[in-house]
Formats: structure tokens, sequence, C-alpha cells
């Protein structure tokens, strides 16, 4: 069973080849995938790595090299899971800033469906379109992790976020911000803490200005995860 401590979660990296059954094959080399636990065997991996791809008409799957890495999940798809825990994290840091649409309905940055997006230790920490077209983006908080206080979000993205129907944007970093966002009317939240105890999967976002606050508006942000 899987674990929302980050300092618990393990994930593996390796070498393998896919062979179809209709013929061809498949090579990974460096591949990386969360894991459930802290060890996995050569036949599990092979089938959560059918799992993430999406694959069909798999005949095997051969193992070639294989490293346990102890680091937070990424969210690799068909690992997902919960504790059945219901664990509330709260977000808001001493750098936390929004840029929020005149006169946003509350029931815009609330009770959202969470796309998180796990930078941490890329060497470009900034979300392009390619990080984030795996993602359901149309109605979520889309969270990016990154580690660092620079940009976390290309031009690009930003359109793809827009196109797409995000409903609020949100990072530990803190910027600067494309321009089309905020143009576009998507709540942007900036400086987030302890994005690093949130698991990758079913997560809902609250973010809740402060009404009638002076100067920049203020958001208390926090998630609610296991529900």
């Amino acid at each position: 069973m899987g674990t929302s401590d980050p300092a618990a979660q393990w994930r593996v990296e390796f070498d393998a080849e896919v062979v179809f059954s209709n013929g061809g094959s498949l090579r990974t080399e460096g591949f990386r995938l969360d894991i459930p636990g802290d060890d996995i065997s050569d036949a599990e991996l092979g089938e959560l790595l059918v799992r993430h791809l999406g694959l069909l008409m798999v005949e095997r799957t051969t193992i070639t090299r294989k490293q346990l890495i102890r680091e937070p999940h990424k969210g690799s798809r068909g690992t997902e899971g919960s504790n059945g825990e219901r664990t509330v994290v709260d977000l808001t840091g001493e750098a936390t800033t929004a840029a929020l649409p005149n006169g946003l309905e509350l029931e815009r940055s609330v009770d959202l469906p969470v796309a998180l997006v796990r930078l941490l230790g890329a060497e470009k920490p900034v979300a392009d379109r390619l990080a984030l077209a795996a993602l359901e983006l149309a109605g979520h908080a889309v969270l990016v992790h990154t580690g660092t206080d620079g940009p976390f979000l290309t031009d690009e993205a930003a359109e793809l976020l827009v196109e797409w129907g995000a409903a609020l944007v949100a990072s530990d970093a803190r910027g600067p911000v494309p321009d089309l966002l905020p143009r576009a009317g998507v709540p942007v939240v900036t400086g987030l803490a302890n994005l690093d105890a949130l698991p990758p999967f079913g997560t809902r976002l609250h973010a809740v200005p402060f009404p009638g606050a002076d100067g920049p508006p203020r958001v208390r942000v926090y998630a609610v995860a296991g529900e």
C-alpha cells in the first residue's frame, strides 16, 4: 500500500524491453516509476510499466537493470492509491501571494481536484506543454512543484492551461507568471509551502481569499487528501 509521507516513498529506475505479440518491441533506459512500497519484483515492475504506458498486446517484459531510489512520488499512472485517511495539508506560507480576477466567486477557487506536476530534481524545473499534456486539466487546480523560487511555467504551457480550462494555477515558486493567465481570468497563487506533503493523486484544493483585505490579494490555501 502506498504512503503520503514523502520521506517513506520509493521510486525505481530501470532499463526494460517490451515485446508485443503482434510484432515490434519497445526499449526504455533510465525510466523511473513510483512504486507502492520499498521493493518490487521484475514481474511486478513489468506489469507496472505496461499499466503506466497503457500498452496493449504485450507478450512479455524483460527488466535488464533496476535501482531503487528513495524520493517523493511524481504521480506515475497505474500506481494510484490511498491509505484511506483524510489528511488536511496547510499550503499557505509566508511568501504565498495571489493574483485573483475581480469578483472571483468562491466556488471557482475551493474544492478543486488537483493535477500535481512534480519537477523536483529536474534540470530545468519549469513546466512546458509536454509536462502538462498527460494531465487532466479542465476544472482542476494545477499545482507545479519545483522546489525553486524562479519561473515555473512557460508561455506555451500557460496557453495550454487556458485552452483546456484549468480552474486555478499555483506553485511553490514565486514567478514571474505568464501574463496570459491573469488576462484570461485564471486565478494564480504562488509561494506555496508543504507541497512535498501532497500525495500524487486524490487531493482537492481550497484557496480561500480574505474578504476586504487591503493591498495585494491574500488567500488561505489548504489541500484535503484521502476523501
